[in-house]
């Protein structure tokens, strides 16, 4: 009986715990989050006029997606956090392409670039979310270049650092960048933060697609600026 008792005590002592421990879980965010881009600094007035002003990103948990039209196009871009995908999907009326890129391909890519990540004290308000700034640098091993970003975070978009895989040591998801490359001044800012259920469909691939390889599109773009077609 009295062992009855003990592991009846048992039970009831872990339900409370696991509601406990439910309630302190952070629902992750699903929804439409709309930036502005402003560009500053000597900027040809042709690529200006042709470059976007507006993005909106689609997110659930650590996924993201967005989508640029073109002329006659439409890519989609989506980002697959918890396994540090990327997908580039081309619906274009002569081929519908998918370039995959993996996880072993960005760690590949970490290997020619030094990225650092450096938080500050410093805070501010973006759409209604607590954000926090982190200064990064990003260098260039190749071409002995660097890329400096002003980021302002909020942790109450995605899960954890996965939805930042591209940027090993960000926290939190960027409602503010403001990219310095050259004199060139890029700020991209959140305007609009909207809650949506968002299907999982959204981040998988359409059916009718052909998927290559990261590796192979880029063997591809090798071949075709060496014969010329770059130019």
């Amino acid at each position: 009986m009295k062992r009855i008792a003990t592991i009846v005590s048992m039970v009831i002592i872990c339900g409370f715990m696991s509601t406990e421990l439910n309630a302190q879980k952070v629902k992750s965010f699903s929804g439409l989050v709309t930036f502005s881009i402003k560009y500053e600094g000597d900027i040809d007035p042709m690529r200006l006029a042709n470059a976007p002003k507006e993005r909106i990103y689609t997110i659930a948990g650590n996924n993201t997606k967005y989508t640029v039209s073109g002329q006659g196009f439409v890519q989609h871009v989506v980002n697959i956090g918890d396994s540090s995908q990327n997908l580039m999907i081309i619906d274009h009326p002569m081929q519908k392409l998918v370039i995959k890129k993996d996880r072993e391909d960005f760690e590949e890519d970490f290997e020619y670039v030094d990225i650092k990540v450096v938080p500050s004290d410093e805070t501010k308000t973006i759409c209604g979310y607590a954000c926090k700034r982190y200064d990064i640098v990003v260098k260039d091993l190749e071409k002995e270049s660097e890329i400096k970003v002003i980021c302002y975070t909020t942790e109450e978009i995605g899960v954890d650092e996965n939805i930042n895989f591209e940027t090993p040591g960000l926290k939190g998801y960027p409602l503010y960048q403001e990219q310095h490359i050259g004199e060139i001044k890029i700020i991209t800012e959140a305007v609009k933060v909207k809650k949506k259920k968002i299907k999982p469909a959204e981040f998988l691939i359409p059916s009718g697609f052909e998927i290559i390889s990261y590796d192979d599109y880029m063997e591809a773009v090798r071949a075709s600026q060496n014969s010329g077609g770059g130019e």
